[in-house]
């Protein structure tokens, strides 16, 4: 069986982000994913949406499939996301934030730049055509 892929191109500037969320909430509502999976994946969009830099365009891509949700979210300019994604701190950082909400991510380098990738297991749900 093969995953659900959605990919939402915006661009960086105030307000869109938004539309990230909006679109990530309309997937989970036909999903029906329970308000713990809408608010962690929504906060780790929010979170990485913070640090998208001011031009070009941004990439939110979503696959769902069997009990998981995967987002790939880039490119964003320079090294810094990486760096702040590998170095354990103390504090409340984006490490310390996307360990809370979500089961894995990384710091990936695609042609086009740096993408964090994240995959969150959804308990109990199965997956459904997105229409």
């Amino acid at each position: 069986m093969t995953a659900d892929r959605i990919v939402l191109t915006i661009p960086r500037d105030e307000g869109f982000e938004n539309v990230a969320q909006l679109v990530l909430a309309g997937v989970a509502a036909r999903l029906n994913f329970t308000y713990e999976v809408v608010d962690d994946l929504g906060t780790a969009l929010e979170t990485l949406l913070e640090r998208r830099g001011e031009e070009g365009e941004l990439t939110v891509e979503l696959e769902v499939g069997e009990g998981t949700v995967k987002a790939a979210l880039g490119p964003f300019a320079g090294d810094g996301l990486r760096a702040e994604l590998e170095q354990p701190g103390d504090g409340v950082g984006l490490r310390r934030v996307l360990e809370t909400v979500v089961d894995r991510f990384a710091a990936v380098q695609r042609e086009d730049g740096n993408w964090v990738e994240l995959e969150k297991r959804v308990e109990g749900v199965e997956k459904r055509e997105v229409t």
